[in-house]
């Protein structure tokens, strides 16, 4: 019976080293990506003393018929409401008419559709920033966000 409890607590302890060595993998980051980090920062602060500012190294912009292509290809709701912010950005950019504002020939939207256009593409984007990739996330927070407008139907 004493020799079960000594393997019982020596499990109990791989177990902690376990715990343990799997917390530093959780928490820490690798040398190489911290090297790289220090590097950056000291670049910049180089350069805030010297008063120059950095460039930024900024993605290539897709053409507003890619961002249709995106738009219309999306797998997810998320990918869809990515890309439709990203094309409305890149239409009102170029100058060209807003996708969230009504159009036809017998239509001139008002002030208030334009600042509807604007509440509704802020609302949107911070659902999307919210979500940060996740699909699941986006949805629950959208459905929170949404409010349906349609009355109420009674029945005779």
């Amino acid at each position: 019976m004493n020799e079960n409890e000594n393997v019982t607590v020596v499990e109990n302890e791989n177990l902690d080293y376990i715990e343990a060595i799997n917390e530093l993998k959780a928490t820490t980051v690798s040398k190489d990506e911290y090297s790289k980090l220090q590097a950056e920062n000291k670049k910049l602060l180089k350069s805030l003393m010297a008063g120059e500012q950095l460039e930024r190294e900024l993605e290539p912009q897709k053409s507003v018929s890619e961002l249709r292509h995106d738009f219309a290809t999306a797998e997810t709701t998320l990918d869809g409401i990515t890309a439709a912010l990203k094309l409305r950005t890149a239409l009102l950019e170029k100058g060209e008419a807003d996708p969230f504002l009504p159009s036809g020939r017998k239509i001139m939207p008002t002030d208030e559709d334009v600042a509807t256009a604007n509440r509704v593409a802020g609302a949107l984007q911070d659902i999307v920033d919210y979500a940060d990739g996740d699909p699941l996330i986006f949805s629950n927070e959208l459905s929170r966000v949404l409010v349906d407008t349609a009355p109420v139907r009674r029945y005779r």
